[in-house]
């Protein structure tokens, strides 16, 4: 396991490297949470595969850019290209979860004969959201026992009556206490998935990508048609946050794409349908 920092884009990004094979990019959601739970969740794979782990850009080990403007999606999708050139590669495969899935589809829509493989679990979709399937599944959950206080809790941030993102400590705590609605059985997983997502959280993150991108909005819907890569597209019946209708768009605008839906999970399939889930990405992965 090695740790590195290189400047990139003028932006110091730091990434972690571990095993041999081929190149996996494992890429951090861009709001703040860093790549700490991508290792625990996927170290695993570096038995047959080179993985590097990167922080985005104001998260992690990672710097911030001088203008916080500069912390969208899109750039985020600029530094992979970036750190794929220092690393003189001449393609990767990319793996993304949930907001880096978006990530993902915007580097690989915009580089698309830089990846072979590209790997979407549970991904956001810019420009594209499914609310209505969110705030159903939101209703149905709030006299759930297991979800009742953290739907009251989510529900009203979306109202945008509180924010928690007005300290690292406080939006760690607002994500520990919504974290029952990103499984389907949190009274089987909820301790796994507390113990992946251990670690600070930077507020600075979650405030300044939500508006950069909101600054610069791009529908990603139009541009999937682009990505040449192989894609395996993988979503927990049950989320809330990425429903499945966001999955399935990706599956009928991603050419060659495979949709693979987890009956009984959430927003983290790997933890909650663990052997189903790692026999599809290895399958997909390692052939």
């Amino acid at each position: 396991m090695e740790d590195h920092t290189v400047t990139l884009n003028e932006v110091d990004i730091h990434y972690r490297t571990i095993g041999e094979g081929p190149v996996l990019f494992l890429v951090s959601p861009g709001w703040g949470v860093a790549s700490g739970y991508l290792q625990r969740a996927f170290s695993s794979l570096a038995k047959q595969l080179r993985l590097v782990f990167i922080d985005t850009r104001g998260s992690g080990l990672s710097g911030r850019p001088a203008n916080p403007m500069r912390m969208g999606s899109v750039d985020m999708a600029n530094d992979l290209e970036a750190l794929r050139a220092h690393l003189g590669l001449s393609e990767i495969s990319i793996l993304g979860h949930s907001n880096s899935g978006a990530i993902a589809l915007a580097y690989a829509a915009r580089y698309p004969d830089r990846v072979s493989k590209l790997v979407l679990i549970d991904s956001q979709v810019l420009g594209l959201n499914a609310t209505a399937d969110t705030q159903r599944i939101l209703q149905n959950r709030a006299t759930d026992p297991r979800f009742k206080e953290a739907t009251r809790i989510v529900s009203t941030f979306f109202a945008g009556q509180m924010n928690p993102a007005a300290s690292d400590n406080s939006l760690e705590a607002f994500i520990a206490q919504v974290l029952p609605l990103y499984l389907h059985s949190p009274e089987k997983s909820l301790p796994l998935a507390q113990e992946q997502l251990s670690g600070p959280i930077s507020s600075y993150a979650f405030v300044s990508q939500f508006a950069a991108d909101a600054a610069f909005p791009i529908d990603q819907t139009k541009s999937l048609s682009a990505i040449r890569a192989k894609a395996l597209i993988m979503v927990g019946r049950h989320d809330y946050i990425c429903p499945v209708a966001l999955s399935e768009r990706l599956h009928e605008g991603i050419p060659e794409s495979r949709l693979v839906i987890f009956e009984e999970s959430g927003h983290l399939p790997w933890l909650e349908e663990p052997n189903a889930f790692f026999s599809e990405l290895e399958r997909f992965l390692i052939s």
